[in-house]
């Protein structure tokens, strides 16, 4: 590193201040989700999974659905020469908890799945890496015009001399006037081809940033409702401002600073939906671009929109979840609950010191019948309003006792009896018969109706060969009625295993 100079001031204060910077910056390095899937050691075919299935218009999948997929991309990825020793539920659950993918409960009332976004530092990573796959040229005239325009803009609109903005505003009349004037004479030439597609390019490269932008409101929406729900459960019980306020209603979530930001930016969307999906239209007609920018300006405005009405509903959902935590009177149970942790987490960090982390505890839990995979798992009742009341309870009918042979005609309603099938396969081929699915059927007829028949055709899908022509078959339907169809024909040549 060069050599600097500086006065007695800076030597004095300059390196509390780089210090206390560089502390940051390696608080960054340590837990920000940008920079540890970054320097992670398969960063690069963690860049290339996460932006294959959660990128572009594709914002989240079910939790298994995505362990699937990245299942299903391993091998290729490992005959590339990455070192991937692990299964794709290894690569999720290590990025949810390095905050790379955030796991959340459907919105869907009743619907227990759990599905898995991208997180706002692994949005800000993967436009990063983007940028550097597809640079911009270094200097562009659409990008410098866009700056100063923006600033000349700035400045007119800053200045507090009304004289200062009454001429500004004069200035820009002149102009248009000018342009009028020109497009009337026929004299206007419209933008050159390149430099069009140069500033649509552009206004993608700025539109890129939008996505991570939203991304960070719901986490601030989400930070905020923690902050809301700590103060709640900090008073003490007595009449406050605070406790008041969410009782009547008040939506201090919508007058937070990410609550403003997100409300301006639904309004701005609203007033420019229309004009903004015609200017689309035109650009598309009139402006050559490749096909992946094109798809990507089209799918722009129904993105934003999507993404802004699922923040709306997850501000007015963490509105209404705090008022009923008022309304409901459960407060005071989780005052104690609070409590009580607390007191446990204090006594714990007591014996910490005193207490080796493998100690036998003499301390069992019955468990129940049900394990469930996780505790996102878990469902929660959630009646879905603020002032709606639980329905009454049902109440249990008597126990009654049932056969087995009740429970065996149960399952075969519900289940397709493939034991019985094969046998009915095997006792045709045993007699030297030509065995088909018709030739089954006329031996044994279906016992359970068009279940038997699709239970057939799944066997020889596996075990027999096509013939290559059709055949008849029949079966009576649960009501008696008889029921016809024509298949594809499959002989079985052996026993079904």
């Amino acid at each position: 590193m060069g050599t600097s100079t500086g006065t007695a001031a800076d030597a004095g204060q300059g390196p509390g201040r780089r210090g206390q910077a560089a502390r940051a910056v390696r608080a960054l390095l340590q837990e920000h989700p940008a920079w540890v899937l970054l320097r992670s050691r398969n960063a690069a075919a963690a860049v290339v999974l996460l932006e294959r299935h959660l990128g572009a218009a594709r914002r989240r999948l079910p939790v298994e659905q995505l362990a699937d997929r990245i299942d299903d991309d391993l091998p290729e990825l490992r005959r590339a020469g990455f070192e991937l020793p692990y299964s794709g539920w290894f690569y999720v659950s290590e990025w949810i908890d390095e905050g790379v993918l955030v796991r959340r409960r459907a919105a869907a009332q009743g619907d227990a799945t759990e599905t898995a976004e991208l997180s706002d530092g692994a949005l800000v990573a993967l436009r990063f890496v983007a940028r550097l796959r597809r640079p911009h040229p270094a200097v562009t005239p659409a990008r410098l015009a866009a700056v100063l325009d923006g600033l000349h803009g700035l400045a007119a609109d800053a200045d507090p001399d009304p004289e200062a903005r009454l001429a500004s505003l004069l200035e820009q009349r002149a102009a248009l006037d000018a342009r009028i004037e020109r497009a009337r004479r026929g004299d206007a030439d419209p933008l050159p081809p390149e430099a069009a597609a140069e500033r649509a390019r552009e206004l993608l490269a700025l539109a890129g940033d939008i996505p991570a932008d939203l991304a960070r409101v719901r986490t601030e929406l989400e930070r905020t409702d923690r902050e809301l729900r700590r103060r709640l459960l900090e008073s003490d019980g007595s009449r406050d401002a605070f406790l008041d306020d969410v009782y009547r209603g008040v939506d201090h979530l919508a007058e937070s600073e990410a609550g403003r930001g997100l409300v301006a930016f639904r309004e701005l969307l609203r007033q420019a939906e229309h004009t903004a999906q015609d200017d689309v239209g035109r650009v598309l007609d009139t402006v050559h671009l490749t096909p992946a920018e094109a798809s990507a300006l089209r799918r722009l405005l129904p993105t934003l929109q999507d993404a802004a009405d699922e923040l709306t509903d997850t501000m007015a959902m963490l509105r209404r979840a705090l008022q009923r935590m008022v309304r409901s009177g459960e407060l005071p149970a989780e005052r104690a609950l609070r409590r009580l942790l607390g007191e446990a987490q204090d006594a714990a960090l007591a014996a910490a010191a005193d207490v080796a982390p493998d100690t036998a505890m003499e301390l069992s839990l019955r468990l129940g019948a049900v394990a469930p995979r996780s505790v996102g798992g878990l469902l929660p009742y959630n009646p879905g309003g603020e002032d709606a009341e639980a329905p009454a309870a049902a109440p249990t009918p008597p126990p009654r006792p049932v056969s087995l042979t009740a429970l065996r005609a149960m399952a075969r309603d519900s289940e397709i009896d493939v034991d019985e099938l094969r046998g009915h396969v095997n006792d045709v081929v045993d007699r030297g018969q030509t065995a088909t699915v018709a030739s089954v059927l006329a031996a044994h007829p279906a016992s359970q109706g068009a279940a038997s028949v699709v239970g057939l055709l799944t066997l020889a899908e596996e075990h027999a060969t096509t013939t290559g022509g059709t055949e008849d078959v029949s079966w009576r339907s649960s009501r008696g009625v008889v029921r016809r169809a024509v298949l594809t024909q499959h002989q079985f040549e052996e026993r079904v295993p």
